[in-house]
């Protein structure tokens, strides 16, 4: 929501999201995040072992169910929000045994979970499906409502992707695409940062000239303009002239700014091709 990554991970794509979701939740310890947590997380998480690791490390959840998850439990809700008893079944727990033998006894002897599953229907007629520890005093318009919010880190992925051409690499050893993996975050949240600063004044002055609607900056242009002056500035041997350009960076920035309007969802295309045929690229 303060559009920076804190935690980050590339992997071999043998290893699996759970997995690697695991190593994000930990790092908040070490992160020293000391509020209670809720991670908000899209379909093909659910399992019971991801989610007996969410209890055991007093992390609250909300994920969103496929349409074939926990079929049996979902047909015999009464109502379209209430709590729902997952049995530890020996073909669930089979499963378990394979992957993960350390968590297989204790949740032999658990037996069960108990969950709360909301259902909703979205504007694409489609069912919404959510599964969360969070109490009934949390509605589930609530809830719908926080896991829209998910959709921040998608627009988040669409800019690394897409306008910072992060898949497309400089090289094709292991060394580079972590290189450039890490470098790319790193200016992210360096172009971030100044974004947030811009954005900032350009709402003052927007509620001051009662705009229609709030205004934030051009992320394209302040993509571009911070590739153009950023070396500059981390060139500048003088402390004082080095802020003064940043200060400079932002008001460039606060000159392209666009309105924040709420638009309507539309159903995701899944396109799996590879833009970037030859896989490299010279230096952002």
């Amino acid at each position: 929501m303060n559009h920076f990554y804190l935690d980050i991970e590339i992997e071999h794509i043998c290893i699996s999201e759970n997995e690697l979701e695991k190593r994000n939740l930990k790092q908040l310890k070490k992160i020293g995040i000391r509020k209670p947590v809720v991670a908000v997380f899209d379909r093909g998480y659910p399992s019971l072992e991801f989610i007996d690791f969410l209890e055991t490390e007093g992390i609250h959840y909300l994920i969103r169910l496929s349409s074939n998850d926990y079929m049996a439990e979902r047909k015999r809700m009464q109502s379209a929000d209430e709590k729902v008893i997952l049995k530890h079944s020996s073909a669930r727990l089979q499963k378990i045994r394979k992957k993960h033998p350390e968590r297989y006894e204790q949740m032999q002897k658990k037996g069960s979970t108990l969950v709360r599953i909301s259902k909703s229907t979205l504007p694409s007629g489609n069912e919404l499906a959510l599964m969360t520890d969070l109490p009934d005093t949390i509605t589930a318009e609530e809830l719908a409502d926080l896991y829209y919010q998910r959709w921040e880190i998608e627009k988040k992925y669409n800019t690394l992707k897409n306008k910072m051409k992060f898949e497309s690499v400089t090289g094709k050893a292991t060394v580079y695409v972590h290189q450039d993996f890490w470098a790319q975050v790193l200016v992210y949240n360096m172009v971030q940062d100044i974004r947030n600063s811009a954005d900032e004044e350009d709402a003052a002055a927007g509620r001051e000239n009662r705009n229609k609607y709030p205004m934030h900056t051009n992320e394209n242009v302040a993509i571009g303009l911070f590739k153009e002056t950023m070396l500059k500035i981390l060139l500048e041997p003088e402390e004082k002239k080095r802020i003064k350009k940043l200060g400079e960076l932002q008001e460039e920035m606060e000159r392209y700014v666009l309105p924040i309007r709420e638009l309507p969802g539309k159903e995701r295309r899944k396109n799996i091709s590879n833009k970037y045929k030859n896989n490299q690229k010279s230096s952002f």
